[in-house]
């Protein structure tokens, strides 16, 4: 036999064994079919306590911001009829005899700091000590806080030259009148 001959029969034998060999595609696709259904299938969502405690501070931070929100609009709110109150009140006060220092009074008046008071107060306490009366023009300007010592030895004009170098502050003195602009 020549190695020819034997090529040929081994090719016909291996041949001859893959006929006889079992379909293995039903086996493939049975295995790949329990693959997907362990590894692709949908899972069902269910609220973990991290969801569920994250979904509620979430609410907790959504309500702070609106009761926030209502706090804040509620003061200024009420800080612009205050402002307006005064207005009037002032408006409709007024003495006739104007001083220009309260020193002028029988009772001495002790010098005073003003920490952090809004100017709208702080003119109202010089209009009194000083005997004039007080307008508000612009409520922005007289809600503006500061700090100031004052001196009540000191004339009103010096006052209000002193006051007006504050930024933003604008007070004015006619007659009987004190008046933030």
């Amino acid at each position: 036999m020549t190695s020819n001959d034997k090529l040929e029969d081994l090719l016909k034998q291996m041949y001859a064994q893959e006929e006889e060999t079992i379909d293995t595609s039903d086996i493939i696709d049975e295995e790949w079919q329990k693959f997907e259904s362990e590894h692709f299938a949908p899972k069902h969502r269910s609220w973990g306590w991290m969801q569920i405690a994250a979904a509620f501070i979430g609410l907790l931070m959504l309500s702070g911001i609106a009761y926030a929100t209502i706090h804040i609009v509620s003061s200024s709110h009420s800080q612009q009829t205050e402002v307006q109150d005064t207005t009037a009140i002032a408006n409709k006060v007024s003495a006739p005899a104007v001083r220009q220092t309260a020193h002028e009074d029988q009772t001495p008046i002790e010098p005073k700091t003003f920490e952090n008071i809004p100017l709208k107060d702080i003119a109202a306490e010089l209009a009194k000590a000083y005997h004039i009366s007080l307008e508000i023009r612009n409520g922005e300007t007289a809600a503006l806080r500061l700090y100031y010592p004052w001196d009540p030895q000191m004339s009103l004009q010096q006052v209000v030259e002193e006051l007006n170098r504050f930024e933003k502050v604008q007070l004015t003195l006619t007659n009987d009148k004190l008046i933030i602009e």
